[in-house]
């Protein structure tokens, strides 16, 4: 599976590019070159290895709001098997990840409660014609599958969804952006989801199975003095 990650700095731009430059680096000494889908090749004045590919959206989708959405139309055209990582996901051991993917299933982060969080079901319900049929949310910091067919569909279905309704995605709605749909969609398309980790994943987990998803994701001086990974 390729490694694939979708870097517009749409926000968090500094934040990021750390995360990234240390999860790239880690990637190389696991012998791996991921793929990175951008506007501008941000770290060609880098040792970092990977393989850029020029990508970019058209301005109306560059706010805020709608930060994903580099993610999501690369994932409706990408056509070979591939994990995709989040830039503010923290890659120590790329390989202890894999032990945990089932190349069968897709491969999701983690899920949450749906009466946790009702936001999604109320911008799910309000964009979606079809039965909100599931009991969980995911998250999806990590997505992997080599079924890249099925997922290209899905995402191509919610491009639709925002193109269509685009004014209603540019407020938040309990400060939750309405694009968060984005990660409920897959639940409609694929039966066998495997769900990577019962929570968020923190810095336990770095060891563990190799990676982390920072919830705190401004708190990077944090993360560089505590930890010492930069």
């Amino acid at each position: 599976m390729e490694v694939v990650f979708t870097y517009l700095p749409i926000r968090l731009k500094e934040v990021t590019e750390i995360y990234l430059k240390y999860s790239i680096t880690n990637l190389n000494n696991n012998g791996i070159i991921p793929i990175i889908y951008s506007d501008i090749d941000y770290f060609i004045y880098t040792n970092l290895e990977y393989r850029w590919i020029k990508f970019d959206i058209d301005s109306k989708y560059k706010i805020d709001t709608l930060w994903s959405y580099p993610k999501l139309k690369v994932l409706s055209i990408i056509d070979k098997p591939f994990v995709h990582l989040d830039n503010d996901l923290i890659v120590k051991d790329f390989n202890k990840l894999l032990n945990i993917i089932n190349p069968k299933a897709l491969n999701i982060c983690y899920k949450h409660s749906v009466n946790d969080v009702n936001t999604f079901v109320y911008i799910f319900k309000k964009y979606s014609n079809k039965e909100l049929n599931f009991e969980c949310l995911n998250n999806t910091s990590i997505i992997g599958t080599e079924n890249y067919a099925l997922i290209n569909q899905s995402y191509n279905e919610v491009l639709n969804v925002i193109d269509t309704n685009y004014d209603f995605f540019l407020s938040r709605y309990n400060t939750i952006p309405p694009i968060t749909l984005n990660q409920q969609y897959p639940n409609l398309y694929f039966d066998n989801v495997n769900y990577l980790f019962d929570e968020n994943p923190s810095f336990e987990n770095l060891n563990k199975n190799g990676v982390c998803h920072l919830s705190e994701k401004n708190m990077v001086g944090n993360f560089v003095i505590n930890k010492q990974l930069i």
